[in-house]
């Protein structure tokens, strides 16, 4: 069993000292997206995400994959902007879908958390200790046979996506406030497999918008800002 282990680098930034910046606000007044939806300034990101170093469940006979949810940082936790990516549609396979960066480990990564901060490198050129991991999502089963581990980073101030490689047709960057609200989701159905039960959400925030499993991962990460973990 793989462990993903915390990806810390301590040259960031001051204001980083190994705590998201949501956790020491600036204002006094409570954030709330443009939904009306809370958005508790005093609330520690961190706290709400899985540990990062917590052993993961056993995938049984899926294969492991490594995703990574990279919010840049902004002075409201509303205002932070969540990174995902347009699939190229000459791929093979997931051909045109939104995503986080991630993919599949190779033999040089020591963790599932190294998998995600390289293929994001590789993807959206996220620098090498550009980003501070804070936790885990909950792993997602997926039909295509993986067993996909979301992690949640934030990056280092000043940096912007960029597309750097041909896998990548587009990067988009919505708010926290876009993807909380209600008005752009929707749950389009339930389903079961493997005795998984899930949810399928959507996220019209493009065209083509936010479905499949990171949809879900997505929503899992609301849901704890929300102070709804599962």
């Amino acid at each position: 069993m793989l462990r993903a282990k915390a990806y810390l680098r301590p040259a960031l930034r001051a204001d980083f000292q190994g705590r998201v910046l949501w956790a020491a606000p600036r204002r006094s007044l409570a954030t709330t997206t443009q939904a009306g939806i809370p958005f508790d300034p005093q609330l520690d990101l961190r706290a709400q995400l899985d540990p990062t170093h917590a052993p993961l469940p056993d995938p049984g006979r899926l294969r492991h994959a490594a995703v990574i949810a990279i919010l840049l940082p902004a002075e409201t936790l509303a205002d932070a902007r969540v990174v995902l990516i347009e699939r190229s549609g000459a791929l093979r396979a997931h051909a045109g879908q939104l995503a986080f960066p991630g993919g599949k480990p190779e033999p040089a990564d020591a963790t599932l958390a190294d998998t995600a901060l390289r293929e994001a490198q590789e993807e959206v050129g996220l620098p090498e200790g550009g980003a501070l991991v804070l936790g885990r999502l909950a792993p997602v089963p997926t039909p295509t046979g993986f067993f996909i581990t979301p992690f949640v980073a934030q990056a280092s101030p000043g940096w912007e996506p960029t597309a750097t490689s041909p896998e990548v047709h587009a990067i988009l960057t919505p708010t926290l406030t876009t993807l909380a609200d209600p008005a752009i989701h929707r749950i389009t159905g339930r389903g079961t497999w493997e005795g998984y039960r899930y949810e399928m959400h959507e996220f019209a925030i493009h065209d083509p918008p936010l479905w499949g499993a990171t949809a879900r991962m997505m929503w899992d990460l609301l849901e704890r800002l929300r102070g709804n973990p599962p």
